[in-house]
């Protein structure tokens, strides 16, 4: 069977996107990781269309995306404010 992984480079978080000709989703997705992959996907496309193969399975490694570190920033960043400025808004002192 036919099989495309798709993921991010380890050392550098760049996209990639391999092709290989494996007898399972498991051993393509091995041989992505031996490559340096950190696998997001893996599609089965044996007969020319994309069949997913599995459950999409997300890398604890890097490369990947922030998260909800935003979000966590902005409410410590209000909070921190809200303390400082309690004094001067009415109705927190």
């Amino acid at each position: 069977m036919q099989y495309r992984v798709i993921g991010s480079n380890k050392d550098t978080g760049a996209r990639m996107e391999l092709t290989f000709h494996a007898e399972s989703k498991a051993a393509a997705e091995r041989k992505a990781s031996q490559q340096g992959m950190a696998v997001n996907r893996v599609e089965d496309i044996t007969d020319g269309h994309v069949h997913p193969a599995g459950d999409v399975r997300h890398s604890t490694g890097r490369g990947g995306g922030v998260g909800k570190l935003p979000i966590l920033l902005i409410i410590v960043i209000v909070a921190v404010a809200i303390y400082y400025f309690r004094h001067r808004i009415p109705g927190l002192h």
